[in-house]
This record gives structure tokens, C-alpha cells and sequence, in this order.
């Protein structure tokens, strides 16, 4: 029988590789999801059969048997196990533990988003689970919302991570496979998957960090019409700010999120791993105790690669997250004339593949199978780490300097560069925009919003003298309260509210002459406006 056959026309009674179709769970772009039974064992498993056009390049069958045994190999309480895997009338299959439950998706499309709580709480159990997976040598290069199985009572949920390793077969180093096809999923992919450059196990903390968004916010980061500009937004735009959407998500907890969609892979958390226990520091308040590390190995292992340009005013995160004053010579948010060339020639490139059509590997971030598998072995620990004795692997973020104290001269120089940097910006795009201080404006809003929040995480990263230190917390405690108005200001002018903008707006002007007479206490000339 022809593979697209057996592929499309399975119905219930039907037997495929010794197993008895029950039914239909789901059809995605890389293959169609049966409960099936296999009678020897008389046990329930999720069947997925690979759809014939994702197996045409002529070395999927060598990668898919050996990622299929590599995945068999996973014993971890938050990854879905596979049981066998094989070929059969020319169609790829996997059967993999059957949870009856539903998905990560499923959840968002009833409850829309969730507090910060629960969303992190998830967030971790997925991290252990893709640990492991990087562990095994396997980066899963689609993580979203329908690739995470939910079991047990709302509010003490299991997750599980599913549909990874052969489900993608990664047959090169790179985001796109050998004939062309994209592989992923839209609103979750890395920079360096479209780009098309090389791959390691930190695409899978950025698609982390989008998820983690999804969770806090209740929409994707970068909700774009048309694909094109999707994937532009995530070469080119910066990480969004939750909390401009959910306001009960912390600072900290949107910073993780920050770094986690850093543009540049060496600026991301090292480990899915790390960025769960920053999420659950963020909410406690309390530090991140395990070192940070990768715990990759084998094609999934850390490696340079060329990433695409970050932007234009947001320089390398620290191990902290928070990014370093730019020494960029234009505005922060400014991308100069090569990086324009860069954008404009990757988006060129990305509208000639959709041309040609680009094939996703999943679809869409909800409405997956409800159920496809889940362990109860627990070889790994609760970290995702399968070698604990294993020497921590040095990274770039643990190869960084921690910040060094500054004296009293240089915190006035750098803050006062920060401040005119802020001004200079505010004065270019303020020309464009007619209205805004009196009556609500979005695009003004942005602009405040933009600037305040770089200003914040600028100052963040200055080590006062300790002389300084009561005064210099204080202001950048103020700075924090201005930018909060401006989000504020920002949210109720997309909701149209002119009351509840103006008095954040009122607000947002007081809070700013308070920050000007901290800044003089600290000695600022250009923060407080007073002359040098």
C-alpha cells in the first residue's frame, strides 16, 4: 500500500507494526497521532506515524533509528518515554507511553493565561525534562504549549514534554533541513533556526522563555500578521515585557523572560534547567544557589556559532540578566545602516522561502493531541542532570567578571551617560509623535516605556561605592516607579481609558521630579539636570 495511504486512511481496528489502531488523537505537520494497543502487552500507547514527505532526505533513516534509540534511553519524570520505533510500507512510526490527560494548549485556550505562580511552576517541571533531553545528546527544537502533556488535578499538574528528537530528526546542524523545510514552530523559534546557522540546546531555553511568556500573558511574544513578520520580530525585536500585559508579573520574573529571548545564544541562560530556577528565585525573592551550567552533550552540546547582530542598544547580558550600558555611538533602539542591510536581506530571504513554501513542523501553538505519553522512571534527578559527578562545564556566562564596584566619578559618568542617551532618544522619536502628554497615546506611550526600561536595566547593572550605595538604591528604586507609570500610561491607552491614563500619567511627572532630586543626591548632573 503507498505510504500516503497508510499514512492518511488508519481507522479504528486497523493493525500498523503489530499495533491495533483504537483512535485518531491529533494530526500535526510532521505526522498523525493514534491511541493505539499493543496486544502482546496489552497496554495503550500513543502511535504517531511520520508523515512521507518529512522522511524523503535520504539520511532520515540512518538519524531517525539512531535518535530513536537515543530517546528510548530517557528516563525522566517530566519526558515523555518512547518504546520502539521502526519503519513499516515505507511510513516512520513511534509509540510512546499513552497519558491520559490533556495539554499545555488545551489549558491556555480555557483559562487564557495564568498566574505567575502556576505558569513557573510548569515552567520548571518542562526545564528538568528538556535537561535531560539536552543530557542525551537531543535538542527538541519545538517546545510550546501543545508538546507539554498535563496530568493530575488543576493546581498540582504534571508536565510532561513530548514530540521530541526523531519527531524532528534533526538532519543538519542547522534550522532548516536538507531539503529545505523549516523546522519548528513560528511563534517559538530562535534567531539562529531561521537564520538557518547552527544549533545547540539553547534554542530550546528561547523557545522556553516564549513559552513561559504564553503563560504570563496569555498570547505569543510577537503576535504579527503573516509569517514573515513573525520571524522578523524574532531576529530583529526585542524581547517583550510581560508585565506590560499581566500586571501581577514581577520585575525579576519579566527579566528572566528577557534573557531567556536574548537575541544572541551566549546571552541566554546556559541551561533550560537554570532558567526554571531563576523563574522560581524571581517569585520568592530569593537567589539562584545552583551554579549555572550546560548540561548538553553531543550534538546538542554548547558551541559557537555566528549569531544574528542583537539590537541596536541592548548590549550582552551579565550572569544577573540585566544587560550592560551600550557603547553604541547611536540612540539605544537605533539599528545603524549595516544592521538594516543584515534585517532587510534575512526577511528578504524569509519571504523567498515561504515563496517556495515553508513547511512547519507543528503548526500551531495549541490544539495538539491530547495525550501521547508519560514515565514513571526516575533515573534522572529532579534536576534533569544524568551526570551528577560530571565537572560543571565552563560557560560564557560563567566565564564573565561579576561587576566591579565603581568609584564615586565613574557611577556619575556612566549614570549621566545613561541619562543622555535616554534624553537623545526621547528628543528623535519625540518629533514624530503630535500628541500624547494630555490625551492617551499609544506610540508615546512605547516611546516612555521603551526608554524607562532600558534606563532601569542600565542603572541595575552599576555597582555604586558603598558611600553611595542608601542614595544611589533609592534612585534607581525611583527610576523602577517611573517606568511602572509608564506602563501603566501604556496600558490604559490601548484600552482608551483617558481617566485612568491621565492620573498615570500625572503620577508617572511626580515620581520623575522626585527621581531628579535623588539623582542630585547622588551627585548626577545630567540625571538631575543640574550643570556639570
Amino acid at each position: 500500500m503507498p505510504a500516503d495511504r497508510v499514512w492518511s486512511e488508519l481507522a479504528e481496528g486497523d493493525e500498523f507494526a503489530g499495533y491495533r489502531i483504537e483512535r485518531r488523537l491529533g494530526r500535526g505537520g510532521m505526522g498523525i497521532l493514534y491511541l493505539a494497543l499493543e496486544p502482546g502487552l496489552a497496554r495503550r500507547v500513543a502511535l504517531k506515524l511520520i508523515a512521507p514527505e518529512a522522511a524523503e532526505e535520504e539520511v532520515f533513516a540512518r538519524r531517525f533509528a539512531e535518535e530513536s534509540r537515543i530517546a528510548a534511553s530517557i528516563e525522566h519524570p517530566n519526558v515523555v518515554p518512547i518504546y520502539a520505533a521502526g519503519e513499516q510500507d515505507g511510513v516512520a512510526w513511534i509509540a510512546m507511553r499513552f497519558v491520559a490527560g490533556s495539554d499545555l494548549g488545551r489549558r491556555l485556550n480555557r483559562e487564557g493565561r495564568l498566574e505567575p505562580e502556576a505558569a513557573v511552576a510548569l515552567i520548571t517541571q518542562v526545564a528538568h525534562g528538556l535537561d535531560a533531553i539536552h543530557a542525551a545528546g537531543l535538542v527538541h527544537r519545538d517546545v510550546k504549549p501543545a508538546n507539554v502533556l498535563l496530568s493530575g488535578e488543576e493546581g498540582a499538574e504534571h508536565a510532561y514534554i513530548t514530540d521530541f528528537g526523531v519527531a524532528r530528526n534533526v538532519a543538519t546542524r542547522s534550522g532548516l533541513t536538507q531539503t529545505g523545510r523549516f523546522v519548528g514552530t513560528i511563534d517559538y523559534v530562535a534567531p539562529e533556526q531561521i537564520a538557518g546557522g547552527e544549533i545547540d540546546a539553547r534554542v530550546d531555553v528561547y523557545a522556553l522563555g516564549c513559552l513561559l511568556y504564553k503563560l504570563l500573558t496569555g498570547q505569543v511574544p510577537f503576535p504579527r500578521e503573516g509569517e514573515a513578520a513573525r520571524l522578523y520580530a524574532h531576529l530583529n525585536d526585542p524581547p517583550p515585557n510581560p508585565s506590560l500585559f499581566a500586571p501581577a508579573v514581577p520585575a525579576a520574573l519579566a527579566e528572566v523572560v528577557a534573557r531567556a529571548m536574548a537575541k544572541r545564544p551566549e546571552d541566554r541562560y546556559p541551561s533550560a534547567g537554570d532558567l526554571g530556577r531563576a523563574a522560581e528565585a524571581a517569585l520568592s525573592g530569593g537567589p539562584v544557589t545552583v551554579p549555572e551550567r550546560t548540561v548538553a552533550t553531543g550534538l546538542a552540546a554548547t558551541r559557537e556559532s555566528e549569531p544574528p547582530p542583537a539590537p541596536a542598544g541592548e548590549g550582552p547580558t551579565s550572569a544577573g540578566g540585566k544587560s550592560r550600558p551600550s557603547t553604541a555611538t547611536e540612540p539605544a533602539g537605533r539599528p545603524n545602516r549595516r544592521r538594516r542591510l543584515y534585517l532587510a536581506g534575512a526577511v528578504l530571504a524569509l519571504v523567498a522561502v515561504v515563496v517556495v513554501g515553508v513547511i512547519l513542523a507543528s503548526g500551531g501553538d495549541s490544539g495538539g493531541p491530547a495525550g501521547t505519553g508519560a514515565t514513571t522512571g526516575a533515573r534522572n534527578s529532579s534536576e534533569g542532570e544524568t551526570a551528577a559527578d560530571r565537572k560543571p562545564t565552563e560557560t560564557h556566562e560563567t566565564k564573565q567578571k561579576q561587576p566591579q564596584t565603581l568609584s564615586r566619578s565613574e557611577l556619575i559618568a556612566q549614570g549621566d551617560q545613561v541619562c543622555e542617551t535616554s534624553q537623545a532618544k526621547y528628543k528623535e522619536d519625540r518629533a514624530s509623535i503630535p500628541t500624547g502628554e494630555e490625551e492617551p497615546n499609544v506610540l508615546y506611550s512605547r516611546l516612555l516605556v521603551g526608554i524607562s526600561r532600558n534606563a532601569v536595566r542600565e542603572f541595575r547593572a552599576l555597582v555604586p561605592p558603598a558611600a553611595l550605595s542608601s542614595q544611589y538604591q533609592a534612585y534607581v528604586k525611583a527610576q523602577e516607579e517611573v517606568a511602572g507609570w509608564d506602563r501603566d500610561a501604556l496600558r490604559a491607552a490601548g484600552e482608551g481609558d483617558a481617566t485612568a491614563y491621565a492620573q498615570a500619567r500625572q503620577t508617572r511627572d511626580e515620581t520623575a521630579a522626585e527621581r531628579q532630586q535623588l539623582a542630585e543626591a547622588v551627585g548626577f548632573h545630567v540625571c538631575s539636570g543640574s550643570k556639570a
